[in-house]
């Protein structure tokens, strides 16, 4: 769900099982203050506990699953992409997680980029232990390389032909069953219905904005932004896992 910055900062400490965690505050914070240094634009998503407690007739609210997205000025954008740096933090996971990203955000339809391995950063989050957040200044410094990418996707054509599209959705559907992103903490991978579903955007659903016409031609952007439709906008099935499953989707895709 979305929430304000304001009703963010308002999550209270937490205790799962017996591990204690502090409050939505002393987690956010420190990224808010590295970033309000670029931008005062941040997107807030949360997911509630399936219980809270009341007190004097209010919520105790606290939030087991952060994402909190900064968009940068448009200085940094190219291509009709912005760029975001990102946090997201998981408490009731098997084992709670931190993670730190830089990417893109495609404003004609807000899907979320990342093509850069060392722009996302996973750490353990641990009971009554403080944040590092160094990896976060390294990626707040870092140079980026979106337009790189987003040249290469738009260079990259694809043909509509019928056995190209049999050879690579079969191909798509066969990495989605055997890659997947280990961040040394977890793995994530990409649903084979992510790729199948991806196919009838780009092939059978003539309302799709990724639809391509018969006997046309499409490119690589096209391909990756239907798949990334898929993975930024699930109506927030997980918002624990998209910066991993857009980096992995570089693999399933196998772009180069």
């Amino acid at each position: 769900m979305d929430i304000t910055l304001d009703q963010l900062l308002k999550g209270k400490e937490t205790k799962i099982r017996k591990a204690e965690f502090y409050n939505t505050k002393a987690y956010i914070e420190p990224f808010l203050d590295r970033l309000s240094k670029i931008t005062d634009n941040f997107d807030v998503k949360v997911q509630l506990p399936d219980q809270v407690t009341i007190t004097d007739n209010q919520d105790d609210v606290t939030y087991n699953r952060v994402w909190v997205q900064g968009v940068l000025p448009k200085s940094y954008s190219v291509d009709n992409h912005e760029e975001v740096i990102g946090m997201i933090y998981g408490l009731d996971v098997r084992k709670p997680v931190v993670k730190f990203y830089r990417g893109g955000l495609n404003m004609a339809c807000t899907n979320l980029c990342v093509f850069n391995p060392t722009s996302l950063q996973t750490q353990e989050l641990k009971p009554q232990q403080a944040i590092d957040y160094s990896p976060l200044d390294l990626i707040v410094n870092q140079a980026s390389n979106l337009q790189v990418w987003l040249n290469r996707l738009h260079s990259q054509t694809f043909s509509r032909d019928e056995l190209n599209i049999n050879t690579n959705l079969g191909r798509w559907i066969r990495n989605c069953l055997n890659m997947y992103y280990n961040s040394g903490l977890s793995k994530v991978k990409l649903a084979t219905t992510t790729a199948i579903s991806a196919y009838k955007l780009l092939f059978e659903d003539e309302e799709s904005p990724y639809y391509v016409e018969e006997d046309s031609n499409t490119n690589m952007f096209n391909i990756y932004n239907a798949f990334t439709e898929l993975i930024t906008h699930d109506k927030d099935k997980d918002i624990m896992n998209k910066p991993e499953k857009t980096l992995l989707l570089k693999d399933i895709l196998t772009l180069a």
